[in-house]
């Protein structure tokens, strides 16, 4: 049971807490909801930059590696370079100064950031420009004797240990005769060019571009100490750089970044943009910082403005309750006076002055007719079963009877021994109350003898089939139920026709109900007759025309029926005229066991 202290018992308590929990609620939604819609529009922006940004820059690159390839063709194509490179040549002075006049011929009119150039040949000799160094770094060596069908572009690289960063571009060259490749061409060119593409392609404030080879070596980066060494011997091994063309949130270095990964087509190498988290979503914490002030005023307003109200709502509820609980206590002489100028609670409280009236006039009402009606309903029910008793009730008729089987059987008449036995069985049947229940079998049993008294009074003509399955033997049903409707068969479908008739008693089960049938071939019944039946089974059980008439009837039975069962059940007549009739009774049926008390003969 509830203390009068706990918390949120009043009404108040619990609208305020309600109110500022919804609010609450509304705010954290909105908050979340804003982070959330927000953080992914910031996410699709930066997709959106990045990507176009990425989009130009790797233009950019791969116009400027395929210029440099293409400005390429006529030095390669002259007879001089030709012939260099045709295998087992040796070349003279003369022939090397040529090649070198149209090597620095080149570098002049195209590329200034070119270092140096080499020509390679397939039987491994090597050209360089202006008689310079050959390198003696064996790796990079094999790279450019490796065989490739295409332009290959090495990951940047230091010239010595103080040297230049550089890249190297392998450039197949093809015979002018056979179309075989002969040699390679390698241009070993500053980042000059490259530096000045990613200076301009630059991300917010401090966001920026970096490319990373195939090899995972760092090809450009704003921070040249980490070019062309691995990703992962730098800082940059915090960043999470393995996925396919796609952008990812992370932190690194204790800062949330926004990461991009862009293959390009050209050389396979992957352009990284990476711009803080907080350049992106300066839109984003102007959101939150509105909401959190809008959430504390909010609150304030709660606390303030909440209580106020809800006292308007809540003190003439509260006066109408104390009226209630008065009530409740007996007291319907109280009643209710305007506390608010709100429609809604004028009328709860007319409504209640309304309601507290007609429960102080029904209260009289039924403290007059309450024991008039107890008692008109008990007299009613005495008055049904006296009713029901008397039509049934066989005056001890059967003791006459039995004289009469003594004195047949000294006679030796059998016939009439038989009928007075079977007469007096059913009498005594008859005689021991009406509303009592029995099996089936004990009422069929009753009906049989009844039916061999009709047989022995119509021994030609008279048919009679009594087809009850054994198991509906033990449901239990009201003695004189069927014994009655087929007495009236008899009275009316068979002496009519002067014996020449049958009578059919069959059973079957309809969901949790048993439907018992008795049909006859006689003439049926008429319109009128079947109007006052159906009249008389929708009236009271108790009413006076029930038991109106000397026998046992159809209403009779239908009543008897319908006051022990209730309704749906009963019986039901239908009639064929010229073909006969079939009366169906309608009793209980369930799995249980007819087990019936013992009964003192």
């Amino acid at each position: 049971m509830k203390s009068k202290l706990s918390p949120l018992r009043s009404i108040k308590q619990r609208m305020i807490v309600l109110f500022f929990g919804l609010s609450i609620l509304s705010v954290c939604l909105t908050a979340g909801f804003s982070h959330y819609f927000y953080s992914k529009a910031v996410k699709e922006e930066f997709v959106m930059v990045a990507e176009e940004a990425t989009g130009r820059l790797n233009h950019h690159l791969e116009f400027y590696f395929r210029q440099m390839k293409n400005s390429t063709n006529t030095l390669l194509n002259t007879d001089l370079v030709q012939k260099w490179l045709s295998e087992n040549y040796t070349p003279d002075v003369e022939d090397i100064a040529g090649i070198e006049k149209e090597m620095n011929t080149y570098v002049s009119f195209n590329f200034r950031e070119i270092n140096n150039m080499f020509l390679v040949s397939n039987d491994r000799r090597v050209l360089p420009l202006n008689n310079s160094y050959i390198p003696e770094d064996r790796e990079m060596m094999d790279a450019w004797f490796a065989d490739i069908k295409a332009v290959t572009i090495l990951p940047t690289h230091r010239l010595g240990d103080n040297g230049p960063l550089v890249m190297d571009m392998i450039i197949p060259i093809h015979s002018t005769q056979t179309t075989t490749m002969i040699g390679k061409l390698v241009l070993q060119f500053s980042l000059t060019e490259i530096d000045a593409a990613f200076n301009k392609s630059r991300l917010g404030k401090s966001g920026y571009f970096f490319l990373l080879s195939k090899e995972d070596i760092v090809v450009n980066h704003p921070e040249k100490e980490w070019v062309g060494k691995a990703w992962r011997d730098t800082p940059l091994s915090g960043l999470n750089l393995d996925m396919e063309n796609g952008t990812s949130s992370q932190k690194w270095n204790g800062e949330a970044y926004l990461v991009s990964v862009y293959e390009s087509k050209n050389t396979g190498w992957n352009i990284v943009s990476v711009v803080p988290y907080a350049e992106m979503a300066k839109g984003l914490n102007s959101a939150v910082f509105s909401t959190m002030i809008a959430l504390a005023i909010l609150a304030l307003s709660i606390f303030l403005i909440i209580p106020f109200l809800v006292s308007q709502f809540v003190a003439p509820i509260k006066y109408i309750k104390t009226r209630m609980e008065r009530v409740a206590k007996g007291n319907l002489g109280i009643r209710a006076a305007p506390k608010s100028g709100i429609h809604e609670y004028q009328v709860l409280t007319n409504s209640f002055n309304y309601m507290v009236e007609q429960l102080n006039e029904l209260m009289q009402v039924i403290s007059e007719y309450r024991v008039k009606e107890v008692q008109l309903q008990l007299r009613q029910s005495v008055a049904t079963v006296r009713a029901l008793q008397n039509q049934i009730n066989p005056h001890l008729l059967y003791n006459t009877l039995d004289i009469i089987k003594s004195i047949a059987y000294l006679e030796e008449v059998p016939m009439i021994e038989k009928i007075a036995y079977n007469l007096a069985d059913v009498y005594r049947y008859a005689s021991k109350g009406s509303d009592q229940e029995v099996t089936i079998r004990e009422e069929l049993s009753i009906l049989i003898k009844y039916l061999d008294i009709v047989h022995i009074r119509y021994p030609k003509k008279f048919e009679s089939n009594v087809r009850v399955n054994e198991k509906f033997m033990n449901c239990p049903i009201i003695k004189l139920t069927v014994q009655p409707i087929v007495e009236n068969a008899v009275k009316y479908a068979v002496e009519v026709r002067g014996g020449n008739a049958a009578i059919v008693v069959n059973a079957y089960e309809e969901g949790r109900n048993l439907i018992i049938e008795i049909a006859d071939n006689g003439p049926g019944i008429p319109e009128e007759r079947l109007a006052e039946l159906r009249n008389q089974f929708h009236g009271s059980p108790s009413s006076e025309v029930t038991f109106r008439g000397e026998s046992i009837g159809l209403a009779n039975v239908h009543a008897r029926i319908r006051l022990k069962y209730g309704e749906p059940y009963g019986i039901s007549v239908h009639s064929f005229p010229g073909r006969g009739s079939v009366v169906s009774i309608r009793i209980p049926y369930g799995n249980e066991t007819y087990n019936p008390v013992a009964r003192t003969e």
